[in-house]
């Protein structure tokens, strides 16, 4: 629970309706194996509603599948945000989540009540700086989590492998010990803890930090049948699908509606190796890998596909998203 949001809630809430938040006892709350943060009491003029409650500093799309799990299984339901994006408060009421933000914004839709307020004033969460999760820490983060032998090896092996320079590495470590994300059992023996927490702060983080300087462009077939018939496409050691391809390609289990790709080539050569046009209404995403390419595999690092399904919002990605995380990344 991001608890030190609550009192910010609590008074712009106050002071924009009058109502007041209170929060419950301080335990756990599990239904059906989920649990929340809290239980909250929302006083009214007349009457006090109760709901189980979500808290966080920030919402963001990447969070959305936990928090629909979470509203379906614990009702009533109420998500805390410091920080709501518009498109996300969209993505909330049409799946009928309850929510307040930082700003004492709110949408509440009960049998008996239905309470909305929008006043456009928008809290800002105010972000740490933290060299773990900048552009270039977000590399090494990536190369951690998908082998923690990474950990053991020499400063300049983890900064070759993930090519950045030398002095980011010492950055990262500390970073995550700061955060509790890795503790030392000796002076040759790290290891990752809370893993789960971790890369979810790392997609929050890749969508915002990293994944927009990466992109090259968005491109359309030439031949459209070729649309169609794009597992037949020869790719080389540079280049490997990612998003919704790679994730059909992992499970069998997804007809992808746009395609994303992951190449060391140039803008040009995209066009001619892969008879590729830009195309800005086009339903293919380019982007730069951030980690070596070279492998058999057609397809990104399934962390990498898990991320560009999460980030894409759309619901019907969720649930490939699980099941690949599941597969190929819990431990």
């Amino acid at each position: 629970m991001e608890a030190n949001i609550f009192p910010i809630t609590q008074e712009n809430l106050e002071k924009v309706t009058q109502f007041k938040l209170e929060i419950g006892e301080q335990k756990k709350y599990i239904q059906n194996g989920y649990q929340v943060d809290a239980k909250i009491k929302l006083h009214l003029p007349d009457e006090t509603l109760e709901f189980f409650a979500e808290i966080k500093k920030e919402v963001r799309t990447h969070q959305l599948p936990r928090i629909y799990e979470l509203a379906q299984n614990n009702k009533p339901f109420l998500l805390i945000g410091g920080q709501i994006f518009p498109t996300i408060k969209e993505k909330l009421k049409d799946k009928g989540i309850n929510w307040i933000d930082g700003a004492g914004n709110m949408y509440i839709r009960t049998k008996d009540h239905f309470l909305f307020v929008d006043h456009n004033k928008t809290y800002r969460v105010k972000k740490e700086k933290d060299r773990a999760f900048t552009k270039t820490g977000l590399k090494v983060l990536f190369l951690f989590l998908r082998d923690e032998k990474w950990l053991q090896k020499t400063y300049r092996e983890i900064a070759e492998a993930a090519d950045v320079a030398l002095g980011t590495i010492g950055y990262v470590i500390n970073g995550l010990e700061k955060r509790n994300y890795l503790v030392k059992k000796n002076e040759k023996n790290n290891q990752l803890v809370r893993k789960d927490e971790l890369i979810d702060e790392w997609i929050g983080a890749y969508e915002t930090e990293l994944k927009p300087k990466l992109h090259k462009g968005t491109f359309a077939f030439i031949d459209k049948e070729e649309a169609a018939n794009w597992k037949k496409m020869e790719l080389d050691d540079q280049t490997v699908w990612g998003g919704e391809a790679g994730a059909d390609l992992l499970t069998g289990m997804l007809r992808p509606q746009d395609l994303t790709l992951y190449t060391t080539h140039t803008k040009a050569n995209i066009m001619k190796k892969f008879r590729l046009k830009p195309d800005p209404d086009g339903t293919v995403q380019v982007y730069e890998p951030f980690w070596n390419t070279k492998t058999e595999n057609e397809t990104a690092p399934p962390l990498a596909i898990y991320a560009d399904l999460i980030l894409t919002g759309d619901e019907r990605n969720f649930n490939i998203a699980e099941r690949i995380y599941g597969e190929f990344i819990q431990d």
